[in-house]
């Protein structure tokens, strides 16, 4: 019978450090220790597996083919492991949800008093980042984020559907309102999209020209455009999970004649099978559910 080969996880973890940073210097920052024990690590491992991982250069390293088909079966695996420690110095009753900006702040933090009532033990601790720049693997229990109509979301649970129509101030809407209809195009279009995705799939659909509009100013998140909004200074394509408040209280009013169009969804990837996380994550779909049925 052949003997198993026995190796070192640890030197595993360090490969995969090298691997992901492709430096020894900076696996070693990352680890504490020298590049000179990082890189007698490794060549133990290449050593007694009977392979070269690296090409090797003055203070570089590189994967081969070989080492690159490694990395990619044992990161997850590693990734796997130091969350679940992780998970172990957290309190179990703290999860950490991973959010872009805009959603967090116009319906998630406004909704966690719900959560709190249900599950008064479970502490959030809510992170943020942009749309533009939503990271693929945030280290976090509860991942949410956007994608557009177009793009795969293989892996990731349904939470939402994105419904866009165009809101306004009421103030704006009653200057705009010199004739019996007022049309899209008679009212400055704010902006808050790369490339103005939303509103070219929103035309489209609704049989309007882009260049019919007259586009205004420009934003970096849906929350700084509706608050321009708010402010009277346009029309913004808006998901309807986004502006309940304003719609709810009247500082924005759905422009009439015009049909939601779906260009996208909400959804969001669970990396942790806690009871707390759980617990989160069917709270999140049932609080979509009362939003859509309006209850």
């Amino acid at each position: 019978m052949l003997e198993k080969h026995r190796i070192s996880l640890n030197a595993i973890r360090v490969f995969a450090i090298v691997a992901r940073t492709g430096s020894l210097t900076v696996a070693g920052a990352e680890l504490g220790v020298t590049s000179g024990a990082v890189s007698h690590q490794l060549k133990k491992l290449e050593d007694e597996l009977g392979v070269n991982f690296f090409h090797r250069g003055n203070n570089t390293v590189s994967l081969t083919d070989l080492g690159r088909r490694f990395y990619q079966e044992v990161a997850p695996a590693i990734g796997l492991i130091e969350r679940s420690a992780d998970a172990l110095y957290r309190d179990e009753n703290e999860i950490s949800v991973h959010a872009t900006t805009s959603l967090a702040l116009r319906w998630l933090i406004p909704s966690l008093d719900r959560f709190r009532t249900l599950c008064p033990q479970v502490r959030v601790r809510v992170e943020t980042s942009s749309a533009r720049g939503f990271p693929i693997v945030p280290d976090s229990d509860v991942s949410i984020r956007y994608f557009r109509a177009t793009e795969a979301a293989e892996g990731w649970d349904f939470l939402a559907s994105d419904l866009r129509r165009p809101v306004i101030s009421p103030s704006l809407l009653a200057k705009a309102a010199n004739r019996r209809e007022i049309a899209v195009s008679d009212i400055p279009a704010l902006q808050c999209s790369v490339g103005n995705w939303d509103w070219k799939l929103w035309c489209e659909a609704s049989d309007i020209t882009l260049s019919s509009l007259s586009l205004a100013h420009a934003f970096d998140t849906d929350d700084a455009a509706l608050h321009a909004c708010v402010a009277g200074l346009g029309t913004v394509l808006a998901p309807t999970i986004l502006t309940g408040r304003e719609i709810k209280s009247g500082a924005l009013v759905i422009l009439p004649g015009y049909k939601p169009v779906e260009t996208g969804t909400y959804r969001y990837q669970r990396r942790s099978e806690s009871r707390a996380v759980r617990q989160f994550c069917s709270w999140m779909d049932a609080e979509m559910l009362n939003l859509e049925s309006g209850s």
